[in-house]
């Protein structure tokens, strides 16, 4: 009988354990090895809204282009760990209504067909989270179609029906302005406007259907006759907290409060404008104070001021030529994580980037592949690593897979 033979120097039984540290790992309770092992492993990611199919229809571009100017790519998912990334169907609903809604939001849905046949080895639409497991276990990022906007459904519910048969999950119900049967928060003329009795039928229908209401953009009165009307629970996709900066797209703490009751969750958004308050006069003057290198980057793009690359040069100019004080950043979007967390609790918050779909972002969180900044900035601020991962991912997978599934 061979006895086991305990290695006589330090370097060889060193390299002894460090062999055996796996399975020694393994054989550890969970929770001894928890902290430790979660704060090294990435945590996973998904965000509510993101407008690249907007940007590259636009230009006739393509996600896999991994352009500078792009915020989210398959590769920046990557780098950021994103397994699910909501994708917004959005219409300027301020200048196009009717029939012309419609086509626009078929055309924005045919381009993400062409995308996702184009970066097949990285992408592929999602309906519900038993699709979404199955493309992860893939090794690719699932996607999720979703209407930013009831303006494409032209007052129809066999249009809303046909775009849920096409892939759509959810849909924003308003964006900037009032539609026939709801109101939004932002409409200049009437921000109080509620649904109308067509506005029941469709939050029914949508019930019924299984798809995801979403009270980012709505008015109060809007926000409130949903949560009362629906029977599943419903997000804000692209919000934030109107304690910390009282914008028209923002939560109060009552709304927070709301819609954690009902089981949903707010997505935090890393939307500049409604995360901290820029006096217009600072953006002019620092435009003022940089306006030969904005000159001279415009006669670099031959006055094609349109152009994304020109677009995204700018931003980081001015971005740096920005006042510290006056500067949106990382720990400001952290700070309406955390207030979301304090009102809503851990369970009802996640992430809702916005990316792609803004003229400005926070420095330290300008594309997908900042995620972890985001990560660690909840580690620094305390979060344990369970809400850090229920706000990151697991959050908006429960309601994905109580609705949908």
């Amino acid at each position: 009988m061979r006895f086991l033979r305990f290695p006589s120097s330090h370097s060889e039984r060193l390299r002894k354990v460090t062999r055996l540290m796996p399975l020694i790992l393994l054989a550890l309770p969970l929770a001894a090895v928890s902290p430790v092992a979660a704060q090294s492993a990435p945590v996973p990611v998904m965000d509510l809204h993101s407008d690249i199919l907007n940007r590259t229809l636009n230009v006739g571009a393509d996600m896999g282009d991994e352009a500078p100017w792009m915020q989210v790519t398959p590769d920046k998912m990557r780098q950021g760990n994103v397994r699910d990334q909501v994708l917004s169907v959005w219409v300027d609903s301020r200048g196009v209504r009717g029939p012309a809604a419609t086509r626009r939001a078929l055309q924005m849905i045919d381009a993400f067909g062409l995308q996702a046949e184009r970066n097949a080895d990285h992408i592929a639409l999602a309906r519900t989270v038993a699709e979404s497991d199955a493309i992860h276990a893939s090794g690719r990022i699932a996607m999720w179609l979703w209407l930013e906007g009831g303006a494409p459904i032209d007052d129809d519910l066999s249009l809303l029906r046909t775009f849920h048969r096409l892939g759509v999950c959810g849909m924003t119900l308003t964006w900037s302005n009032n539609l026939l049967w709801a109101g939004s928060s932002s409409d200049r003329e009437d921000d109080d406007m509620g649904l109308t009795d067509f506005g029941r039928e469709v939050v029914r229908e949508m019930n019924r259907l299984r798809m995801i209401v979403d009270v980012s953009h709505v008015s109060q009165r809007t926000f409130y006759e949903v949560l009362e009307l629906s029977t599943a629970p419903v997000v804000a996709s692209h919000s934030g907290c109107r304690a910390l900066h009282d914008h028209d797209r923002n939560l109060t703490d009552d709304q927070l409060r709301a819609l954690a009751a009902k089981g949903g969750v707010v997505g935090i958004a890393a939307f500049p404008t409604i995360l901290k308050a820029v006096p217009r006069d600072v953006v002019h003057d620092v435009e003022a104070s940089i306006q030969p290198q904005l000159d001279a980057l415009a006669a670099r793009y031959d006055g094609n001021t349109g152009d994304m690359n020109y677009r995204h040069e700018r931003r980081l100019l001015m971005q740096e030529a920005m006042p510290a004080e006056h500067r949106v950043t990382l720990d400001d979007f952290l700070d309406h994580v955390d207030h979301a967390i304090r009102i809503a609790g851990p369970k009802h918050v996640a992430m809702g980037s916005d990316f792609d779909g803004v003229s400005t972002l926070p420095m330290g969180l300008e594309s997908a592949a900042d995620w972890p900044n985001v990560v660690a900035g909840l580690r620094a601020r305390g979060h344990d690593e369970q809400t850090i991962r229920d706000v990151m991912f697991e959050n908006v997978r429960r309601v994905f897979r109580e609705v949908l599934d």
